[in-house]
């Protein structure tokens, strides 16, 4: 089931939350597309951009909390490595996979279920936890 932007998500910078909900768009693309595990093309398309995404916002967010002084930045900074950790490990798994290593329908499917599963988390749990720190802070610094 997609996950939707909910007003609830935004940090009140405007390009942040556009960048989350770029993250979010890319996450349930590749939710889908893991369920259709033959499109191995899209799975390749889907998980290259969100790490890529991914990387592109942290430098971001990183970059306008050390300019406006974020007194929780090491904290964020610390997070988005580990995010970064369990995204080059999905990102092989998901290679080993399009390169055939795993081979059962089932394998697909727990593998799908497991990478969906740890990927909601880590965004939703990033954004409501480490992120939501910045609401009223950096407003629409760019």
């Amino acid at each position: 089931m997609p996950i939707k932007w909910d007003p609830r998500f935004s940090v009140g910078n405007s390009t942040i939350d556009m960048e989350h909900k770029l993250l979010l768009t890319l996450l349930n693309a590749l939710e889908v597309v893991l369920r259709n595990p033959h499109e191995k093309d899209s799975l390749r398309f889907f998980i290259d951009q969100l790490i890529e995404s991914a990387h592109d916002h942290f430098h971001h967010e990183e970059k306008l909390q050390l300019k406006y002084m974020f007194p929780y930045y090491e904290e964020n900074k610390e997070g988005h490595k580990a995010l970064i950790v369990e995204l080059d490990e999905i990102k092989n798994e998901v290679y080993r996979y399009i390169e055939d290593v795993i081979t059962s329908q089932e394998e697909a499917d727990n593998m799908s279920k497991r990478i969906n599963h740890v990927l909601r988390d880590w965004l939703i749990d990033h954004i409501m936890k480490s992120d939501m720190k910045m609401k009223g802070f950096m407003n629409d610094a760019r």
